[in-house]
């Protein structure tokens, strides 16, 4: 399994998972839909579907373009029912991005609520995969992962709270504590790579989030998302 990240940040996230039949899942087609068919090599036929956690355009812009050309797009922020991939090794479950009280803690523009969703994606090749982002923290805890994409969008360390952004980036953004706690307790002897998602160009360390990752997790690999990055998500190491 391959994973290709063709874009993660405000810009516009987008991420392919490459079976190593070809079958390809797209995950938050955020981007112009000419760029992620240029990345399929223009072979739309071999994408089994696509998911999609909430409706802001740096996560939705291509769904319904990828809807029109006949494509399955789960959004459970729209509909809970399950996508189901039929004759194919893939499973998808999404879950809710909700604090303790059951709040979606991303919002919109207006400081209004915004639906927002994790995936548990499993795949014979790959194991279980969660997908993470959008939020300020994960209420769920999840066994036998390995494979974990999550959120590391900014550092308190970093950021200076006379930034007029400050209230924005902090609210349903993920701070680096968070997410090591969430890595802590997720983490198992089945984990094999780590990838930090949506990093915060002005209040983030690549370099620096990497090492705090990687002392969490251990032998796990640890890798940050940037544009054209392709790694290998096997659940074996060789």
């Amino acid at each position: 399994m391959k994973l290709k990240c063709l874009g993660s940040g405000s810009s516009g996230n987008c991420y392919l998972l490459i079976a190593g039949n070809g079958e390809t899942l797209i995950i938050d087609p955020g981007l112009q839909i000419k760029e992620i068919k240029k990345a399929l090599n223009w072979n739309i036929s071999c994408v089994v579907g696509a998911v999609c956690t909430h409706h802001h355009a740096d996560h939705a812009k291509s769904v319904k373009d990828l809807e029109q050309m006949g494509i399955s797009v789960f959004k459970p922020y729209e509909s809970p029912q399950p996508m189901s991939i039929e004759d194919t090794g893939w499973t998808i479950q999404g879950f809710e991005l909700t604090d303790k009280t059951g709040k979606f803690m991303h919002t919109n523009a207006d400081g209004s609520e915004c639906p927002c969703y994790g995936f548990l994606i499993s795949y014979p090749e790959m194991g279980r995969l969660l997908y993470i982002t959008d939020t300020e923290l994960v209420k769920w805890r999840f066994k036998n992962v390995n494979q974990i994409l999550v959120e590391a969008n900014y550092s308190k360390e970093i950021i200076q709270q006379e930034n007029p952004n400050y209230e924005h980036v902090c609210r349903g953004h993920m701070e680096l504590g968070t997410t090591l706690e969430f890595l802590k307790a997720n983490k198992g002897p089945d984990l094999r790579n780590v990838v930090l998602l949506h990093l915060s160009d002005d209040n983030s360390d690549a370099e620096l989030f990497a090492a705090r990752a990687k002392e969490v997790v251990g032998m796990a690999d640890v890798y940050v998302a940037d544009k054209e990055m392709e790694i290998e998500l096997n659940k074996e190491p060789f």
